[in-house]
């Protein structure tokens, strides 16, 4: 299981070790204050922690354990490059606009009031879209107005005063800060490639998205990147700091993979291919990371399958486990092409955990991050190094990481023993 938890109940039982966190972040969005943030190292879990705080969040307001009600749009928004601030404003729109109508039941139980959806209701579900062009009225509010009929597109959206009706709805349902809104999830900053990048889009939509009434953000991103995207005055007084999520301790991850061999458990008498102790060893030598470890057990367990292996006994797994590891390690070595100096950085980088940035260069012997550059590429070539965004003009602030393959080379060069 390499994907993340589902935000539901039994996704809520298989993430463990994470209630410290949940409970950060859930108080952030009860505050009703700024926008809560959440920056880690990629593989950590932090999109399964925002599913499980998410489905709480709504099971707690539903329940009536809170007098505020929070309902998280279906899906999360990726960053694009590509995609220009108004687009991504429409699809922010349209997402909450078809949830207003998707959870019409369960705002009628716990909203103080609600606004008429059959107007948008009818818009969304047709390919046209009856216009208003009104004096100072919106659907589901009242007043004059004269109809026409437009294609349901963007240009639609201008002319009926899409944003309008969606704001003055939110203010409807949610009439203070204090009621509650609507969980946006804006996941994976750092597929914006730079921190500036990152920047001007939270700049841009700062008034249209960040300033709306019934609207709670989350911003999730890698480690750096979310503090680094964030610092700016026209943010200031919006955006939180980040909760930082760390890897889980071993026992933990050993917890979590347990948890899951026995929701998947439908014959009782079923042993899995890697056990939890084999796990936990995997989850070390992959620098506790844990998506990393699902996707090298799922490897481990196609390989038994394939070599007709499945029948071993239970406890000869796990000496299977370690012959197949070391095999996947030796294999990453032996086709690696590094110089000398390549190889000290390498090793150094996996002694600092495998985490620096450009500006480190003195750390490593250079004299400037222009001499460190050369041998950073050379670990990029060999795919053991990724180097995740950064300021345009300032290459300092790029975060260079080692990846799953760099961490099999350290254990085969590191004589098969876990990292101190």
């Amino acid at each position: 299981m390499t994907e993340p938890v589902p935000s539901t109940e039994a996704g809520a039982r298989l993430l463990v070790g994470r209630e410290a966190e949940i409970a950060r972040l859930e108080a952030r969005l009860l505050s009703g204050g700024n926008h809560p943030t959440l920056e880690g190292d990629n593989g950590v879990g932090k999109t399964s922690l925002l599913q499980v705080a998410c489905y709480r969040l709504r099971k707690r307001s539903e329940e009536g354990g809170s007098a505020k009600l929070f309902i998280p749009l279906a899906e999360f928004f990726q960053p694009d490059a590509d995609c220009g601030v108004d687009d991504f404003v429409k699809k922010v729109y349209l997402a909450v606009a078809s949830a207003i109508v998707d959870e019409y039941d369960v705002l009628k139980k716990h909203a103080s009031r609600l606004p008429d959806v059959r107007e948008m209701k009818s818009w969304i579900n047709s390919p046209l879209l009856h216009s208003h062009s009104a004096n100072a009225s919106v659907v589901g509010v009242g007043g004059g107005y004269s109809r026409g009929s437009s294609a349901n597109s963007g240009q639609g959206f201008a002319e009926v005063g899409f944003k309008v009706i969606i704001d003055t709805w939110l203010r409807t349902l949610f009439p203070s800060s204090q009621a509650g809104g609507f969980i946006c999830v804006i996941d994976n900053l750092e597929l914006l490639e730079t921190t500036s990048r990152a920047r001007g889009l939270l700049e841009a939509i700062r008034d249209p998205l960040l300033n709306r009434r019934g609207l709670r953000w989350i911003l999730c991103g890698s480690r750096g990147i979310v503090r680094t995207s964030v610092s700016s005055p026209r943010l200031e007084g919006r955006i939180a700091e980040p909760v930082e999520i760390n890897a889980m301790s071993d026992g933990c991850a050993v917890e979590a993979v347990q948890t899951r061999i026995e929701a998947c458990r439908v014959d009782p008498r079923a042993v899995p291919p890697v056990n939890p102790d084999t796990f936990g060893y995997l989850y070390e030598i992959l620098n506790k990371n844990l998506r990393n470890a699902f996707k090298f057990a799922e490897d481990f367990s196609f390989w038994l399958h394939e070599e007709g292996l499945t029948g071993t006994a239970p406890g000869d797994r796990a000496g299977l486990f370690k012959v197949w590891i070391t095999e996947q390690a030796d294999k990453h070595n032996h086709d690696t092409r590094l110089g000398n100096r390549a190889w000290g950085v390498f090793d150094e980088l996996a002694d600092r955990k495998g985490w620096c940035s450009p500006g480190d260069y003195a750390d490593f012997g250079f004299n400037s991050p222009t001499a460190m550059r050369p041998h950073i590429k050379a670990l990029e070539q060999q795919n053991l190094v990724s180097t995740l965004m950064g300021e345009d003009d300032d290459g300092r602030r790029k975060t260079i990481v080692m990846t799953p393959r760099g961490w099999l080379v350290r254990y085969a060069r590191n004589g098969y023993h876990l990292p101190a």
